[in-house]
C-alpha cells in the first residue's frame, strides 16, 4: 500500500519559505547562513533532525506504553555532524533519550529503542542509508 504525503512550499522573503503541510499544519523554513541576516525558522536539516526525534520518540513512547513502562517525563536530544562539503549532509547523528518514571526497567527501554532504531522509524531508516546513527538513553527512577 502506498500513502502519498504532500506539502507547498511559498517563498516569503530573502530564502525563507512558508510551509503548509497536506494536514493543514504550518511552519517557516529558513537559512542557517550567518550573513544572510535574522532567521525566522529552523533551517531544513534542524527539521531532519526533529523529524527523527518525533519519528524516534513516538516508536519509543508507543512500545513502552504496551510494555506497561511508567513514563513520567521523556526527552531527546539529537546531535548531528555534517561533512563540510556540499551537500553538508549528516555523516554521524547521536540521539540521546532521557526518561523519568517510576520503576522504569532498562532492558525495556533498550528492547523499546532497538525495536525503533531497526524496524518502526522510517526517518532513521531513510537518514541511515547516508549517516551512522547512535542511539543512547539515560534513565531517573523515582
Amino acid at each position: 500500500m502506498q500513502m502519498e504525503l504532500n506539502i507547498q512550499a511559498r517563498l516569503d522573503t530573502d530564502l525563507r519559505f512558508n510551509i503548509e503541510t497536506g494536514t493543514g499544519h504550518a511552519l517557516m523554513i529558513d537559512t542557517d547562513e550567518p550573513d544572510t541576516g535574522e532567521s525566522a525558522g529552523p533551517c531544513p536539516m534542524e527539521l531532519l533532525l526533529s523529524a527523527l526525534a518525533g519519528c524516534a520518540g513516538i516508536g519509543v513512547v508507543t512500545i513502552l506504553r504496551k510494555m506497561k513502562q511508567d513514563i513520567r517525563d521523556y526527552s531527546i536530544e539529537v546531535h548531528g555532524q555534517k561533512v563540510s562539503q556540499p551537500p553538508h549532509n549528516f555523516h554521524t547523528i547521536t540521539v540521546e533519550h532521557h526518561f523519568t518514571g517510576s520503576n522504569l526497567d532498562a532492558d525495556s527501554v533498550q528492547k523499546a529503542i532497538a525495536l525503533v532504531e531497526k524496524r518502526y522509524c522510517s526517518v532513521g531508516a531513510m537518514i541511515d542509508q547516508t549517516a551512522q546513527i547512535t542511539h543512547t538513553f539515560s534513565l531517573k527512577n523515582m
